[in-house]
């Protein structure tokens, strides 16, 4: 019984990844360069569930020439979800020769399956699949722990590099696209955990000869492979409509105001304060969703560089803080206004977030109560500001 659920699982979790990778390469979803990589991600996953599907059938008993070619594939993974993370925090992405750099891992596994496994008669390859002891894994426990590695060091240099990302990003935008990528953070965090459970588990089949248990091997991989593919969905399909990627100029800001300064900024004058207090007032610019720190330099006439110094050290602040701070106080002000009608989405949208979960955060942070309570509460008598 166990051992259907698991193959049911795996079918689900590969149609499900080969269906939404064709559906990514269709017309108008393929000329986003972050569709085409995601396509490649589930393709790559599926060929993973692949492998583990024509073992728990028996498939690969049959022809066991068919076998780690799943496993191989399932390397394209790395470079897939690396250059995908890139497509989505830069928006003129372009693939370019040097990133076939994170092809070094595929190509690996493709030399190591034609020169070492694929040669060999088919009553030997029947003998290694029968000593395997991990579905997909190689016979060798070097191997499998190198395999096993390969993955944890690979993601874990994607999530430093998203993480880096996203901590610097607070200080040129001010949309809440760092706050909206988490979810990928969190994803690939899951996944580095995945695989860490997955090597102490290999140790533990390869150490004690557990071949009788791989059921259970095949069954947690389908029951994350199935979470992972859902969660990538959703998080790929919300991201695509909220935030769509640095600007080659805001890419290179980011690189230079992203990162702490190692000498101290004189402070500013109290002039240039009121001049910018001035500026939000009067013009709101913080109601535009996109506002940057490079349009906020235009109109207040200055650099980007010389508007960073200014609010980090004469507020106290990053950009994203900066304008949030306006946006709630506007947001406050329209949820307390007699005879206002709109919903918290309209309130949230007008104020200049483009996100209901970073403007719950935002406000919450301020008030210490969600949008809803603050106006229940300025309804009451006797709470109006």
């Amino acid at each position: 019984m166990l051992t259907e659920i698991s193959l049911l699982l795996l079918v689900v979790g590969l149609a499900q990844a080969l269906v939404l990778s064709a559906f990514l390469f269709l017309p108008p979803q393929v000329r986003l360069q972050s569709n085409r990589l995601l396509a490649l991600v589930l393709f790559s996953v599926a060929a993973g569930f692949g492998e583990l599907l024509l073992y728990g059938a028996g498939i690969s008993f049959r022809y066991p020439g068919l076998a780690y070619t799943g496993t191989v594939l399932s390397l394209l993974q790395l470079p897939a979800l690396a250059l995908y993370c890139q497509a989505l925090m830069y928006r003129e992405f372009t693939l370019r020769p040097v990133h076939a750099l994170h092809l070094l891992p595929f190509i690996t596994g493709v030399v190591l399956f034609f020169s070492v496994y694929f040669p060999l008669p088919g009553a030997e390859q029947l003998r290694i699949l029968k000593a395997q002891d991990m579905p997909g894994m190689p016979v060798s426990l070097p191997l499998a722990l190198l395999y096993h590695g390969v993955f944890i060091v690979w993601l874990g240099y994607i999530l430093s590099r998203l993480h880096t990302w996203r901590r610097g990003l607070c200080h040129i935008s001010s949309a809440g696209s760092g706050l909206q990528m988490r979810w990928l953070s969190v994803l690939l965090a899951g996944y580095i955990a995945l695989w860490l459970v997955s090597i102490i588990c290999c140790l533990v089949f390869y150490l004690l000869r557990l071949t009788d248990k791989t059921a259970w091997v095949l069954l947690a991989a389908g029951i994350a492979g199935f979470v992972f593919i859902n969660t990538l969905l959703v998080g790929a399909l919300r991201q695509s409509s909220t935030f769509a990627g640095l600007t080659r100029e805001d890419a290179e800001l980011l690189a230079s105001v992203g990162t702490p300064a190692t000498t101290a900024s004189p402070a500013p004058e109290a002039g240039q304060l009121d001049k910018l207090r001035q500026l939000m007032q009067s013009t709101r610019p913080f109601l535009d969703a996109r506002l940057s720190l490079s349009q906020l330099a235009r109109l207040s006439g200055c650099t980007p560089h010389e508007l960073s110094s200014l609010i980090n050290n004469g507020f106290g602040q990053n950009f994203a803080s900066f304008i949030s701070e306006y946006r709630i106080a506007f947001a406050k002000e329209l949820l307390a206004r007699p005879g206002n009608t709109d919903t918290i989405l309209e309130v949230m949208y007008a104020c200049g977030f483009n996100s209901k979960s970073v403007f719950n955060t935002a406000f919450k942070k301020d008030t210490g109560m969600t949008p809803t309570e603050y106006r229940r509460q300025q309804k009451t008598p006797g709470n109006h500001e």
